[in-house]
């Protein structure tokens, strides 16, 4: 039988089912129907309580000789049990009071409280306490499959909850299988939520870590930065070196690897770096100046009509040679002579000066002489004044020698 909720079915008092319910809602005698024969008149008034109107329970007999229930007797009132019509009326055949709902028990009245005690049928609240009245048949397939108070085990966590916390705890549980927020379509623990946002979704949206400033999803950011980042480093395709893309434009426009048409317009593609060396060289539309341009031909030509220009202008470069070689030759001649003229210039001076050195060499040796005069005269000077101290040394001796005498003349008297 399907559960229902306390407000559509009643707790049972199992025992009490096979009593008189009074309007008191106290529980007298037995109920008549559940007896498998009618009583007839005589045994109805002899087996039923004229207080409850059921048969009999634990019948007791006044002091006036009414006999009625033991439950029934007032407050205070004198009675006696009468024992052998007890036992008769528990020997009474009867069905189970739940026969309306398939209880097929049969047997006494005497046993049919204890029946009660174990009979499937009787309505009882969820043990479990979900507030659910159902018949006992039905507890153990509730309390299982039914019952919002029974325990069940996540199936993520392996945890044990009640059935009725579960959808809550489904709700967080951190092993329960959630698919990405952000819909890149990973399906993970929802404990791996925090780990995969950070670091693995493809949805998650980022500044590209080139710092071009664009902020896309990781997904786009994997091709962005390979492929469209401003900031990205590429290779150039002609030197070879790495460039970032924002700059690669500037730098093609001076790439010294780049062919490029040669500006004269003469048709030659070639390296950038070698345009300078192809013009200086080789380019026919380079104006250049004619070989005989030292000798003043003032004509300037392209490259590609040199050889016609030498052709036509031969004799012309021949005499303007030959007037270059005469100018040389008159120009030699007056710096030899003005050569000449200032090596004779420099022959006077050179006369002049050696006048001039001979002239101070006269002077030097009579001053030289006046030196060596001067000389012998101090040298002289110089022994007469040794002589004159030789002169005072004897001078000296002898006074010397004369007052030592004077002393030993003295020191004799």
């Amino acid at each position: 039988m399907a559960a229902k909720r306390d407000n559509e079915l009643q707790p049972e008092l199992g025992r009490s089912l096979c009593r008189v319910r009074t309007e008191e809602g106290n529980y007298r005698g037995y109920k008549k129907d559940i007896l498998t024969e009618n009583l007839s008149e005589r045994d109805n008034a002899v087996f039923a309580c004229p207080r409850c109107k059921g048969i009999l329970r634990e019948l007791c007999i006044s002091t006036d000789g009414e006999q009625f229930c033991s439950c029934c007797k007032k407050e205070r009132e004198q009675t006696h049990p009468n024992i052998h019509v007890n036992n008769m009326i528990l020997c009474f055949k009867c069905y189970c009071p739940l026969i309306s709902r398939g209880c097929d028990w049969l047997g006494t009245l005497g046993d049919c409280e204890n029946h009660l005690d174990t009979c499937g049928y009787v309505q009882e609240m969820c043990k479990l306490k979900c507030g659910v009245v159902l018949q006992r048949n039905d507890h153990v397939t509730h309390e299982k499959e039914n019952c919002v108070q029974r325990i069940v085990k996540c199936e993520h966590c392996k945890k044990n909850f009640k059935f009725c916390e579960l959808t809550e705890h489904l709700d967080v549980c951190p092993k329960m299988k959630v698919s990405c927020k952000l819909k890149c379509g990973v399906v993970m623990c929802r404990d791996k939520v925090a780990q995969h946002l950070g670091k693995e979704c493809g949805q998650v949206e980022e500044l590209c870590k080139l710092r071009c400033g664009m902020k896309l999803t990781r997904d786009e950011l994997r091709i962005h930065v390979t492929d469209n980042c401003v900031q990205r480093v590429v290779t150039c395709e002609h030197c070879d070196k790495n460039f970032k893309f924002c700059e690669l434009t500037e730098h093609l426009d001076v790439c010294p690897k780049v062919e490029v048409s040669c500006k004269l317009k003469c048709g030659v593609v070639m390296c950038r770096d070698k345009v300078i060396e192809h013009i200086d060289r080789d380019c026919k539309e380079k104006e250049i100046e004619c070989p005989f341009a030292k000798y003043k031909c003032v004509k300037l030509i392209k490259r590609q009509y040199l050889d016609t220009h030498l052709e036509e202008k031969e004799t012309e470069h021949l005499k303007l040679k030959l007037d270059a070689i005469e100018d040389i030759v008159v120009k030699q001649s007056e710096l030899i002579e003005k050569q000449n003229k200032t090596i004779a210039d420099q022959g006077l001076m050179i006369t002049k000066q050696n006048e001039t050195i001979t002239g101070q060499g006269k002077m030097i040796i009579k001053q030289n002489e006046t030196i060596g005069l001067m000389v012998t005269k101090q040298n002289e000077a110089m022994a007469n004044q040794v002589n004159m101290i030789l002169e005072q040394d004897e001078t000296i001796t002898g006074q010397g020698g004369m007052i030592t005498e004077q002393n030993e003349t003295i020191g004799s008297q």
